[in-house]
């Protein structure tokens, strides 16, 4: 493991798909989520300029990459045959952490157009997605924050207040959306071509970031980064949950979940409340691919909790069930939303603050039982255990399906406001019971205290966007 100062700062990926994601944004790669390690290892060779050959195996790249950061490899560790292992990619995470806060990992920049490659340009840090884009876009001019439409597509209010404000004593051709970006292209300097365009009057991300490009430097803001523009919590909030509305799947299969989950070797494909561990793993995929990390990340772990995500704040991410449908027939769900522990919370909140990223929506009950059956052979066919007896001796209507209405964002910004909003009635702390027995008859094992929120009083005091499906 590399020494250094801010080593402390390091905090281990739990999982492949986790140290996956952290390398594609420590190096500015945009994700592939079909080839698992192989590309975010070349990622990481591209940013260091190693001449490694692609057909050579993981392992050997690993070992290269290692080499290059001056970080210990022990093959019988950090490789398994050709693969390597979570705790080499911790390894090499780790590695290139301090490596990029030292400057001696360059971010790539797949997502910069061609023909702003240039010198003059070198200091450009492109936008890695849409919702990057025009929340870069907006905040240049402190115009009202922007979202995503239906399709992920930009809102023509992006360019009409980057126009009125940074240009707003120049004529410009305003019939339609593109042809008011190609004017603010020429307006800017910058190219304007067909890639810059999609069918159905879009912009494309290359157009976005040849405006974003062009708008920084006229307005002295070049070599701004989306965490320049998300400097305050509510921001950040409002921004997150936007992602998640553009990207997010609208409908969550259970079968569909749960292999996706077990494919990827994550927490909860064998757990009944699947759709709350696959909410919050989709959730961390689209948040990664949105945005550029900061160099220096923030503390995410306390104890043994690890928050979901963070860029300039620390953000958790649940999934509720405000709505149950049976059938033709549908039912209220639950008006609480339990979030992680009550320790780790406080602490969180107590150093940095904390944020909440909640996602909403309507459950399709299991009422035949076939999603359940089909649950416990996929269970059994893993070589997982047998079903755990509950502590109350009946059966609950598992999930079959669950789809999205809205997303919410809340902040509680110190340990001041965690006491108001615990007077408030907007969260509170519950016991929670123990954990299901292993055999009949028997006692399963404590577990600590709980936070949870209680909607219809958050949404009166701490939460900062919503944003529906």
């Amino acid at each position: 493991m590399p020494a250094s100062e801010n080593w402390f700062l390091f905090f281990p990926a739990e999982t492949f798909t986790e140290a996956i994601e952290r390398i594609y944004a420590l190096t500015g790669r945009n994700p592939d989520d079909s080839r698992g390690e192989k590309r975010a290892l070349v990622a990481l060779r591209d940013s260091l300029a190693l001449d490694v050959d692609l057909v050579r195996t993981n392992a050997v790249l690993g070992r290269e990459i290692a080499k290059a950061l001056t970080v210990d490899w022990d093959p019988a560790l950090h490789t398994e045959r050709n693969k390597v292992t979570l705790e080499g990619l911790n390894v090499l995470l780790a590695g290139a952490t301090e490596a990029r806060q030292r400057g001696s990992l360059r971010r790539l920049r797949d997502a910069a157009p061609a023909e702003l490659a240039g010198p003059a340009w070198a200091a450009f840090q492109p936008a890695r997605s849409k919702i990057e884009a025009v929340t870069r876009i907006a905040a240049l001019t402190r115009a009202p924050k922007e979202w995503l439409g239906p399709g992920a597509k930009e809102h023509k209010s992006v360019l009409t207040n980057l126009a009125d404000r940074a240009l707003p004593d120049v004529a410009m051709n305003r019939s339609s959306k593109t042809k008011l970006a190609a004017s603010l292209a020429t307006e800017f300097g910058v190219p304007w071509t067909d890639k810059c365009e999609s069918t159905g009057e879009t912009i494309s991300l290359t157009g976005l970031n040849m405006i974003l490009a062009g708008a920084e430097r006229h307005l002295g803001f070049l070599g701004s980064e989306v965490v320049d523009a998300l400097a305050a919590p509510e921001d950040e909030g409002d921004a997150l949950a936007a992602a998640l509305l553009a990207k997010l799947p609208s409908r969550w299969d259970g079968k569909l979940a749960v292999k996706w989950l077990a494919d990827r070797g994550l927490r909860g494909a064998n757990d009944n409340e699947w759709q709350g561990f696959y909410g919050e793993e989709r959730a961390k995929v689209v948040l990664a691919g949105a945005f550029t990390p900061p160099d220096r990340p923030r503390r995410v772990r306390y104890g043994n909790t690890a928050f979901d995500y963070a860029l300039n704040f620390v953000w958790d991410i649940k999934v509720h069930t405000e709505t149950q449908v049976f059938g033709d027939r549908v039912a209220g769900g639950k008006t609480d939303t339990l979030l992680n522990d009550e320790r780790a919370i406080r602490a969180c909140i107590d150093e940095q603050g904390l944020g909440f990223l909640i996602v909403n929506g309507a459950a399709e009950m299991d009422e035949s039982g076939e999603f359940v059956a089909w649950h416990r052979q996929f269970k059994a066919g893993r070589g997982g255990p047998p079903a755990a007896p509950s502590n109350s001796g009946t059966s609950r209507t598992r999930k079959a399906a669950f789809t999205t209405l809205h997303v919410e964002s809340f902040w509680v910004p110190n340990s001041e406001a965690l006491d108001a909003a615990i007077l408030r009635g907007a969260l509170k702390v519950k016991p929670i019971g123990r954990q299901a027995p292993r055999a009949l008859g028997g006692e399963g094992a404590a577990r600590a205290d709980k936070f949870v929120m209680r909607m219809r009083e958050a949404r009166k005091s701490i939460r900062v966007a919503r944003y529906d499906w």
